[in-house]
């Protein structure tokens, strides 16, 4: 069931309307390795994976292509916020939503997240679209952004945020070449997860 609550960072700007849509988690690792992997993971080797989320935004944007919907940009400030916290997950190795994405993303009007943990980002990409709060955030026709981070644990595990957002006024896009996307590094993947279970809590701020 969808659950909805008021986000305490949007009091602080009470003449801003915009929503923080789709707080949506996603675990694709095997049951409790999340939560039991705690010290050991803090201290294992992080490593931001390009190639991770280059795919993941190709899969983003094919999903909208497929759907009628027009290809979302990339912009550096999503893309930092985004790669910002799958750094601060991985090194946690806790699934969790970023509580301060509305005060991190400046000049928006609408701003979406999803994070998910699993082995590729075919795998992640999958699971999302078969989630409706997260397939929702992927094929929303208001936002035109969006911020991809990915990084791998030192137990392989791929750790992926997705960061969707409408602006409030123009934006500078990324210059994207697709022929120069770059092909990811040969990691191990973790040992044989089960389907990916989803856990969805959705925020709507006013």
């Amino acid at each position: 069931m969808d659950t909805t609550a008021r986000s305490p960072r949007a009091t602080r700007r009470p003449t801003r309307r915009a929503r923080v849509l789709g707080v949506v988690a996603l675990l694709a690792s095997a049951a409790g390795a999340v939560a039991g992997a705690g010290a050991a993971q803090a201290a294992a080797p992080l490593t931001g994976d390009g190639g991770a989320a280059w795919r993941s935004y190709e899969l983003v944007n094919s999903a909208r292509a497929q759907a009628g919907l027009p290809a979302l940009g990339l912009t550096e400030e999503a893309n930092r916020v985004a790669t910002d916290w799958a750094f601060r997950m991985a090194g946690e190795a806790n699934l969790h939503h970023n509580p301060d994405l509305s005060v991190q993303m400046r000049g928006w009007s609408l701003v979406a997240e999803n994070v998910g943990v699993g082995a590729d980002s075919d795998q992640l990409q999958g699971a999302f679209m078969a989630s409706p709060g997260h397939r929702a955030n992927i094929l929303r026709p208001e936002v035109s952004v969006v911020g991809l981070g990915a990084v791998r644990s030192g137990d392989g595990r791929l750790w992926v945020v997705q960061v969707f957002e409408q602006p409030a006024g123009p934006v500078p896009f990324l210059q994207v070449q697709t022929h120069q996307a770059p092909a990811p590094q040969p990691l191990p993947a973790p040992a044989a997860a089960p389907a990916p279970q989803v856990d969805r809590d959705t925020r709507d701020a006013r």
